[in-house]
């Protein structure tokens, strides 16, 4: 008999015999065909298993016997396990030899690790099981997020099954956090919840799905998920047998949570109570009842409630009750000015707190803006209606906050009451997205007279369309179109949803920009505040502007400011500018916090809804009043309230929560409704609410309020209850209900919209992991994987280089683009931390991903991504390469930004390579590509690298003019961090010439700016700048200093090729201290850290640095090999100073060497460079040399005594340099004059330095 032993490693060695023939009998030459193996393999093999007893012949072949299938299917078992177990292993470690756990819950699992780089994966596969179960079993010693108690209170609610053991710990946590969730749950029949002594390790069965869950240090450590029957029957029998011996908590919980619901219930009560209209029935028929002024249900009906931040009535007036009903063109926004908008009752006092309605502009109640053109003020509304007269389209532009709308709005009241022609005006946010293009060009063209059409934030992609219409009308002298935009989009074309086509007209269209407040502009806001509401502010108009300029963030647009201080100054004696809001704080930024607090110290609900009005009014979602009464969940709460957790409030709860925000995120339009601020009122308070609160606190939040305001897409129980609560009469309830689908895309987009317009306000929205906001079944499959993606772009484009990459962790993409944006969103996040390998794998995975999606686009975004990161990391031949591919695939698919861009990043390399006037044939190619396009922001880029190359070569002036264009077009269109490069250039300008005071001002205006950015690189850019310029001071102490804090937070950065321009010049500082061992160790530094990746500037540096090294310590010869090569470095990439300083160094060189006639050249070479391109450290290092050579003043250097004196002379007066007469070529005191004049005087010396801490 064969022994045990033997027979396993039969089996092993023929266990594809066994199964085969388990299947069916075969012949030995049938076996060689079936299994692929030798006849003579097949013929060992048998005889093998039949001496065992394992095969048997038969009169049809071989056939496995009894034993040989038992074994064999064993050994396959044990294999199996081996696999799963190997499989499992990363999630396994942190279990004990004792753990009860079977082999059976790994059977086909698949297992996710929390950790990089997707440490939230466990996570969401244990929500993916939960989401939708019926029922449910588990054991958990943790909670791992709090999800999982609302996950199961819903499977409960929905007449499913819930068994939970908990371990001791993990119940007093939940009593504390989840006894509403979990007491619903306790007290559904035929679910259980105990308490025992310990849970091991987590198991979880959902609707045929097994879940094995670990954790370490209390934390979800990794899962295993599978689907084998097997799995779930062990998992299931595992809850079982733990609640079976636990002791029964769901008493104690139902009655914890019972207790919650009482409250609860009593609150509905009064909801009930108050659901009616307040005060009388008659209250139903009326805008008081209604409280939010929108149309009756007779007249318009089309979407005025819906349209702008203006609600309703509030922004056109009062309907007739003739007026046709809605149409494609009102019920997206559009809707004529005429008689019926403008009638209504204007208040004097509406205008300080939000944008004017046409009723308030008709009356004149907002100032006529103006403008300097030449010597005289021009009313813009004026510039702008003698344009569009003319038939030329305009563009008004300027930041939020500068009075665009109203001005707009005062453009269309005047053309209409002129008698020119219709005026047809669609408000920011003005409903559904504007896809009717035919109706609106059968509007305008088959009107009489002149027509004009009026589109707010036309920059928005729900009003794209309006620009193709007017470009299709373009040669049309009786339409005229008038677009508002906010600067920052509208000046970079390339993130605008516009066809090529549209692109290219934008050139026809006339750009006119708000101008800053000035002090005259303001004594005219005074001198209309005291003529329309009889109340003067004390204060002079040259303080208030003063205030307005030092006492608010800077990214609140000037005129909101002003308005705020307006209303501040007159003490409040207007009525509906006062309000009941809590402006005890002076400032706009303390009146928000002051409004933030008085929420935050309120029981609920003024704190949601708060929240809530102020982020549907900065996502441009209207009819604020009514959606607010989304937040009332009825008489009991919801199961699917949006993953709440909270109380439900009541009718008037809600009522007095919005009453409490007039006066600050709300204005009475005097008719019993309200209007919404401007948004940057908005954008400030949700700020504050996240400064104030913990970022998953408030994402909560948010994911409470706007869950529950989608949910009215699906739950026509919950749309009764609005409609109740606001009188009956609700335009929007109505078009949700027409349209729950369209409404839920829309009102989405918007919600998320305002973070990624706004991207400071990211932490609304959680990190992604936790998708606190629930999105309704009727939101369009295509929309329902968009929110990690846009979620995790608005913190790249905020700069939380940290919450980005906790997004990107967390994102799961469902298609090929998505998951191509997501490894470009790493690779942005990789190229700002300085991780250029990383950032360059990043990209080039897009591109892979992108191609494989068919997305130009993306494509080519990626690939300039890729070549801006090479470019950094010092490849400039990749980075060229790059930038060629993308200019190619822009210039395929029509896009001429995308061509721009291209061209100035294949610019740049090109500088970085040779410095050949190609590099500004380039730019200029790409300037006239971004001007054709009005596109400012990279007209400004184009010019910031045109200045740097200009620079390069010599030519200061120009370098000056240009960067200080530059200058102008980034805080045209407000973008703080390019200006800090654009003050830095200057900087480098003044440096160069030996303006030290001008280049520390420079110097200091950017670390401001960084400083408040929070943007450690470029601040380290600055601090590197400032400390270049005590090193040219002669200040070595300060120098050293600012050069080091720069390193430091360099090297923070890992931002090595920056590092090494820091310690390259702290090498010179040592050097010139004397301090020989430290130079050399610095240099040494600055050449690993370039390690192979200098340009020809780098490394004329650093051989310019081992040069005066070597000079120093008195060898001549290599000092003179070394500087030789950094000459030819500078030369070769066109750097014009590097080569200027080189060329002096390399004269000193010559002398110590005892070359006299070398020596003059290469001085003279030096100073008559340095001379041309204004370079002071070359001009007075050069002058110096001869100085003390032709003087014989070794002043500290080491001078040959070899070095003939007049054979220097007589080579200096064979060729002089240009800057000394021939006559005087050889004296001493003419190169000592030429010295001084360059030389940093005192005003330099005495320069003004920020300090370091």
């Amino acid at each position: 008999m064969t022994e045990p032993s033997e027979l396993v490693g039969v089996v092993e060695r023929r266990l594809d015999f066994l199964e085969r023939l388990a299947a069916e009998p075969l012949r030995k030459h049938e076996l060689v065909d079936a299994l692929g193996h030798s006849r003579s393999t097949v013929n060992r093999a048998i005889d093998e298993l039949e001496a065992a007893g394992l095969v048997a012949g038969e009169t049809d072949g071989y056939r496995t016997t009894l034993s040989g299938r038992l074994l064999a299917n064993a050994y396959r078992e044990f294999l199996t396990v081996a696999d799963d177990l190997s499989a499992a292993g990363d999630v396994l470690d942190p279990l004990g030899a004792d753990a009860d756990v079977s082999a059976a819950i790994l059977r086909g699992a698949e297992t996710y690790r929390a950790a990089a780089p997707d440490p939230y994966r466990p996570l969401e596969v244990l929500d993916d099981a939960l989401a939708d179960a019926d029922a449910v079993a588990a054991a958990l010693p943790a909670f791992p997020y709090p999800r999982v108690a609302e996950r199961l209170r819903r499977a409960a609610a929905g007449g499913g099954t819930v068994e939970l053991a908990l371990a001791e710990r993990a119940y007093g946590h939940a009593a504390d956090r989840f006894a509403d969730d979990l007491g619903a749950v306790a007290r559904r029949e035929g679910c259980r919840i105990a308490t025992v002594d310990d849970v091991d390790v987590g198991a979880v069965a959902a609707d045929g799905v097994a879940l094995l869950l670990t954790f370490d240090d209390g934390a979800l450590h990794g899962a295993a998920v599978s689907t084998d029957p097997e799995a779930v029957a062990w998992a299931e029998a595992r809850v079982s047998e733990l609640i079976d011996g636990g002791s029964d908590g769901g008493e104690t919980l139902a009655a914890m949570g019972q207790a919650g619901a009482d409250s609860h219930e009593g609150r509905s009560g009064e909801s009930e109570a108050d659901s009616r209209p307040s005060g009388s029935p008659a209250d139903s028929s009326g805008a008081e009842g209604r409280g939010d002024g929108v149309a009756d249900s007779g007249g318009d009906g089309d979407g005025t409630a819906e349209s702008g931040r203006s609600d309703g009535d509030a922004l056109f007036g009062r309907s007739s009750p003739d007026r046709p009903g809605r149409d494609a063109l009102s019920g997206q926004g559009f809707h004529p000015v005429d008689e019926d908008r403008l009638a209504g009752d204007p208040d004097p006092y509406g205008p300080l707190r939000a944008t004017a309605s046409f009723p308030e502009v008709d009356a004149g109640y907002v100032l006529d803006r103006t403008t300097v053109r030449g010597d005289e003020r021009r009313s813009i509304a004026g510039l702008l209606i003698e344009g569009l007269a003319a038939g030329t389209d305009h563009a008004l532009v300027g930041p939020p906050g500068s009075g665009k709308s109203t001005v707009c709005r005062s453009v269309a009241v005047a053309w209409y009451r002129s008698g020119r022609g219709p005026v047809t005006y669609r408000p920011g946010a003005g409903g559904e997205a504007f896809t009717a293009t035919e109706r609106l060009r059968e509007r305008v063209t088959e009107s009489d007279g002149h027509h004009l059409v009026v589109v707010e934030d036309a920059v928005d992609p729900g009003a794209a369309e309006a620009i193709g219409v007017a470009r299709e009308l373009a040669d049309r002298d009786d339409v005229s179109f008038l677009f508002d935009a906010r600067e920052e989009p509208y000046d970079d074309p390339d993130g605008l949803p516009l066809s090529p086509a549209d692109l290219r007209y934008r050139r026809a269209i006339a750009t006119v920009r708000m101008p800053r407040l000035d002090e005259r502009e303001v004594e005219r806001f005074v001198g209309h505040l005291t003529e329309r509401t009889g109340s003067a502010p004390t204060a002079d108009a040259g303080s208030l502007l003063t205030d307005v300029r030092r006492a608010d963030d800077e990214r609140v647009g000037e005129l909101l400011c002003l308005v705020h201080h307006l209303v501040r100054a007159t003490e409040g004696r207007a009525d509906g500018a006062g309000g009941s809001g809590p402006e005890t704080a002076s400032g706009l930024r303390g009146a928000v916090a002051e409004s933030v607090r008085d929420a935050r110290n309120r029981p609920p609900p003024p704190a949601d809804v708060a929240v809530l009005v102020n982020l549907l009014n900065v996502a441009g979602v209207g009819d604020v009043r009514t959606l607010a009464y989304a937040l009332v969940d009825g008489p009991e709460r919801d199961a699917d309230a949006g993953g709440s957790g909270a109380s439900s409030p009541t009718v008037d709860e809600v009522r007095r929560a919005l009453e409490r925000l007039v006066g600050t995120a709300l204005v009475e339009s005097g008719d019993g409704g309200y209007r919404t601020v401007h948004d940057e009122w908005s954008v400030l308070f949700l700020e504050r609410f996240v400064e104030r609160e913990p970022a998953p606190v408030v994402a909560r939040r948010v994911g409470r309020v706007v869950s529950r305001v989608l949910a009215l897409a699906d739950d026509p129980a919950r749309r009764s209850r609005v409609r109740r609560a606001v009188g009956g009469d609700a335009p929007t309830v109505d078009r949700i209900e027409r349209h729950p689908g369209a409404w839920a895309a829309e009102t989405v987009r918007a919600a998320y919209g305002a973070g990624r317009r706004y991207p400071r306000l990211a932490a609304l929205y959680g990190r992604v992991r936790y998708a606190w906001i629930d999105l309704p079944d009727a939101c369009p499959d295509g929309l329902r994987d968009r929110p990690p993606e846009w979620v995790a772009r608005m913190y790249v484009d905020a700069g939380d280089l940290d919450g980005a990459t906790a997004a990107l962790d967390a994102w799961r993409p469902t298609d090929g683009t998505a998951a191509a944006e997501r490894q470009r969103g790493y690779g942005d996040v990789a190229r700002r931390r300085g991780e250029y390998d990383a950032a360059r794998e990043r990209f080039e995975r897009a591109e892979e991903l992108f191609t494989a999606a068919g997305d130009r686009a993306g494509l080519a975004a990626a690939v300039r991504g890729r070549a801006q990161a090479a470019h950094f990391d010092g490849d400039y031949e990749v980075a060229y390469e790059a930038a060629s591919r993308a200019y190619a695939i822009a210039a395929a698919a029509g896009d001429p930004i995308g061509r721009a861009k291209a061209l100035m990043d294949a610019g740049n390399a090109l500088d970085a390579l040779d410095g050949t006037d190609a590099v500004l044939d380039h730019y200029r190619v790409a300037g006239d590509l971004f001007r054709a396009h009005d596109d400012t922001h990279g007209e400004a880029n184009v010019r910031t690298n045109l200045a740097v190359a200009l620079r390069r070569r010599g030519d200061l002036d120009a370098a000056e003019r240009t960067a200080s264009r530059a200058l102008d077009g980034y805080r045209t269109v407000g973008d703080e961090h390019r200006e800090a490069i654009s003050l830095l250039n200057l900087a480098a300008v003044a440096e160069q010439r030996g303006a030290v005071a001008e280049a520390v001002d420079r110097a200091s205006e950017a670390r401001a700016i960084a400083r408040r950015l929070g943007s450690e690189m470029y601040e380290a850019f600055a601090l590197s700048h400032l400390g270049s310029a005590a090193h040219l001071a002669g200040d070595l102490d300060r120098a050293e200093r600012f050069l080091t804090a720069a390193l430091d937070r360099l090297d923070a950065l890992d931002a090595e090729t920056r590092c090494a321009m820091v310690t390259a010049v702290l090498a010179e500082v040592a050097v010139e201290r004397g301090d020989l061992s430290e130079a050399e160790r610095r240099a040494e530094r600055t050449g690993s850290l370039l390690d192979g990746h200098a340009g020809h500037k780098r490394l004329a540096e650093l051989n310019r640095i081992r040069g005066r090294l070597a000079l120093a310590r008195g060898d001549g010869d290599a000092a003179a090999t070394a500087l030789t090569d950094a000459v030819d470095a500078a030369r070769a990439g066109g750097f014009t100073q590097a080569e200027a300083q080189a060329l002096a160094a390399l004269g000193a060189a010559e002398a110590e060497r005892g070359d006299a006639v070398a020596a003059a050249d290469r001085l003279t070479a030096a100073l008559d460079l340095a001379s041309r391109i204004e370079g002071a450290r070359a001009t007075v290092a050069a002058a110096d040399r001869l100085a003390a050579l032709l003087a014989r003043e070794p002043d500290g250097a080491s001078e040959a005594d070899g070095l003939n004196r007049e054979e220097l002379a007589e080579a200096l007066r064979a060729s002089p340099p240009e800057s000394v007469p021939a006559s005087r070529a050889a004296d001493p005191v003419a190169y000592r004059e030429v010295a001084d004049r360059w030389r940093v005087d005192g005003d330099g010396v005495a320069a003004t330095y920020p300090a370091l801490g």
